[in-house]
């Protein structure tokens, strides 16, 4: 093996503090960005929009490839990157103060990274949320529409005169 000279190991000194600065002013790009990214879905919340944000990354999971197969040994499994995103979760008042799932509690008004298969779970629970308390305090559904008799009566009953 040949002996690296002084001028080569300069270089490659040279090279690893070029890549290095390079790196950390990646790293800091990247941060800024799920900041703005973060910034943004809490802005999003307050104004009324709960559109969630992508991050950008991804997680990688296990996905199963013949998930009907009733043998359990022979499920096949695959490795998939899956992209992420944030969501902030806004609760109404009488849904307590967070959600919880497989354990982990997400709270109200905090934005959290979701990946695309918990996403959509939150988000529905977070709505039938809503929709529970909008049928408990919300306003009268009907309030336009013709009265109705609520109680039946046979057509006899109703020529008599009965109420």
């Amino acid at each position: 093996m040949a002996k690296t000279t002084e001028q080569e190991l300069k270089d490659m000194q040279a090279e690893i503090a070029r890549l290095q600065a390079a790196l950390g002013a990646a790293e800091i790009y990247r941060s800024e960005a799920e900041a703005n990214a973060i910034a943004v879905t809490q802005a999003n919340a307050f104004a009324g929009n709960t559109e969630e944000q992508a991050t950008g990354r991804t997680v990688e999971m296990s996905v199963c490839l013949n998930p009907n197969e009733r043998d359990e040994k022979k499920h096949k499994f695959k490795s998939v990157k899956i992209p992420t995103y944030y969501y902030t979760v806004t609760l109404p008042a009488g849904a307590g103060t967070d959600l919880t799932t497989n354990g982990v509690a997400y709270y109200h008004g905090q934005t959290y990274e979701f990946d695309q298969f918990t996403l959509p779970d939150i988000k529905s629970r977070v709505a039938r949320t809503w929709d529970h308390e909008k049928s408990i305090h919300g306003g009268n559904e009907n309030a336009y529409r013709k009265p109705t008799r609520s109680h039946l009566m046979t057509s006899a009953a109703i020529a008599q005169g009965a109420h």
